[in-house]
């Protein structure tokens, strides 16, 4: 008798793991579609079933990435979209922006996660590269797991729009 409940189960498992795989599929054939009508080709960042496996596993250990991932994928996409856009702001500060140093004054949350990522408003007081100081309010978007880095107290590497120097990105803790 429990070797009949443990073949049911088994074979459930196998068949849901076959659904799920097949879904992956589907969801990942979607995303690249929505990337590629907005001329980006995203093809080679595709995950394979099995890192996406893995980062399911992983899920329970973030609940902001949990929620992120119930949402409906017209919303996780739209959030993916958001992060990406934040994401190219900073790397254009940081290809052409002015070199800076800058100290986390005050980092509030925000209440509000982006693709699974948590947003903060960051105070930062900052050191541009002649000397003068200022103090500016900047987002600050970051995984759960790596926000210690952005303490109050804590000195970075930053990038700053000379043209708008409110604009200022936080790169990497200076020790």
């Amino acid at each position: 008798m429990f070797k009949k409940i443990r073949d049911k189960i088994n074979e459930a498992t196998q068949q849901g793991m076959a659904r799920g795989a097949q879904d992956f599929q589907q969801h990942a054939e979607q995303f690249r579609q929505a990337a590629a009508a907005q001329g980006h080709d995203i093809t080679p960042q595709l995950p394979t079933p099995q890192l996406a496996a893995q980062a399911f596993r992983n899920v329970a250990a973030d609940p902001d990435m949990a929620a992120f991932l119930a949402l409906p994928m017209p919303e996780q996409l739209r959030q993916q979209q958001e992060l990406q856009a934040y994401g190219t702001e900073l790397r254009q500060l940081y290809d052409t922006g002015e070199k800076a140093t800058l100290v986390i004054s005050a980092l509030e949350p925000t209440g509000r996660t982006v693709a699974g990522q948590a947003q903060y408003t960051a105070t930062l007081d900052v050191t541009r590269a002649d000397g003068m100081m200022y103090q500016t309010v900047r987002p600050l978007i970051a995984p759960q797991a790596t926000i210690q880095q952005y303490a109050p107290g804590t000195r970075h590497e930053a990038r700053l729009d000379p043209a708008d120097p409110a604009k200022v990105a936080v790169f990497g803790p200076i020790d």
